[in-house]
């Protein structure tokens, strides 16, 4: 979790109902008037379907001007004519729109509180289960989709109980109470993001004792000297090996390329080299 920031966040509710409810948690930051301006560059939407229309033009430009961080939509409609009702209020954005139940008021709560916190890429916002599929969406909606089958912790979860998840009232976490369960987006992004798995890998392997000579070690099998690695100097290459420097992922990208490696085989090969 990251360190814990205040910004400035405006919520814009037109509807009492909207406006009593989100200011049971966030009275700073809820609007009545949605005509009211605010230098706030954290903007957020809260309205029903039917009433779209009363916030659309308003929608648009704050998402013209990238502001808008979420729109809200309050379900009091059968969810299956929601695309007709923002084809009503001529609203086509997709990707920061988030659908709640009229009594489910802990989402939107949770996603403005998140944004106010800088902790969006990193807490629970919504999840979906169908099929053998989990799909989770953190606070900035970013989406991952996952199999169950896929991952160790997930496999366990009978199907019968796979839909019976429930959020941490922060968003931290998505958890099975049952099957003892817990899930966080920063798992999920390693299973999906190899990037950011590549990365994570790195930072593990660094952290251990004789790292950098399991480095010096597979480079010497390959012949390679250490001059002979692309976009490093031999000295940062002593240093590494030394385990006076900790390499960058860069700096591993380069290393492997020379061993003729992905990086994810690369660190793969060094940690059989610690073991």
């Amino acid at each position: 979790m990251p360190c814990v920031i205040q910004r400035d966040v405006v919520v814009y509710a037109p509807e009492r109902e909207s406006r009593t409810a989100l200011k049971l948690g966030m009275k700073e930051t809820v609007v009545s008037d949605v005509n009211v301006q605010s230098s706030a560059k954290y903007i957020f939407y809260e309205v029903s379907a039917s009433q779209l229309p009363e916030v659309a033009e308003l929608v648009k430009a704050a998402n013209e001007s990238k502001e808008l961080r979420a729109l809200f939509i309050r379900a009091d409609v059968d969810p299956m004519l929601l695309p007709q009702f923002l084809q009503r209020a001529d609203l086509r954005i997709t990707r920061n729109v988030l659908v709640h139940a009229s009594d489910d008021w802990q989402t939107p709560q949770r996603v403005i509180k998140a944004w106010k916190m800088g902790s969006e890429h990193d807490l629970v916002a919504a999840v979906a289960v169908f099929d053998d599929k989990l799909l989770v969406v953190n606070c900035a909606f970013e989406k991952f989709e996952v199999s169950f089958d896929s991952v160790p912790a997930l496999k366990k979860i009978s199907k019968s109980e796979r839909s019976k998840f429930k959020i941490d009232s922060v968003g931290s976490f998505v958890f099975w109470e049952d099957a003892d369960v817990h899930i966080d987006i920063d798992s999920l992004r390693y299973v999906t993001d190899e990037k950011w798995r590549t990365k994570c890998d790195a930072e593990n392997l660094i952290s251990k004792q004789n790292f950098g000579k399991a480095i010096a070690t597979l480079r010497k099998e390959h012949g390679l000297t250490q001059s002979e690695i692309p976009n490093l100097t031999d000295r940062q290459m002593r240093r590494i090996e030394a385990g006076d420097a900790r390499p960058s992922v860069e700096s591993l990208n380069s290393i492997a390329k020379a061993h003729g490696m992905s990086t994810e085989v690369y660190l793969n090969t060094v940690s059989l080299k610690l073991a």
